[in-house]
């Protein structure tokens, strides 16, 4: 799992939400925000585990409108 991967929570109170891998945190986790509920400021700690890689963004530099904006692409898409 990469910086900028778009992933799908698969489980916690956030399952089935779309997020964007911000930051490597350890061997077994990342950080990861939505841009709205989650800024890159308080991203969420989460188990690589509990995600599904489901697309790669070409965001160069994560922030709040860019990750927002990358989810709603990716929600039309869908």
């Amino acid at each position: 799992m990469q910086i900028g991967d778009i992933v799908i929570s698969l489980a916690g109170h956030d399952t089935g939400k779309p997020f964007i891998v911000v930051a490597q945190a350890g061997e077994n986790f990342v950080l990861i925000a939505d841009g709205k509920l989650r800024t890159v400021e308080r991203p969420k700690l989460k188990r690589i585990k509990h995600l599904r890689v489901v697309g790669q963004s070409d965001i160069a530099r994560p922030t709040n409108a860019n990750i927002s904006k990358c989810i709603k692409q990716f929600n039309s898409d869908r």
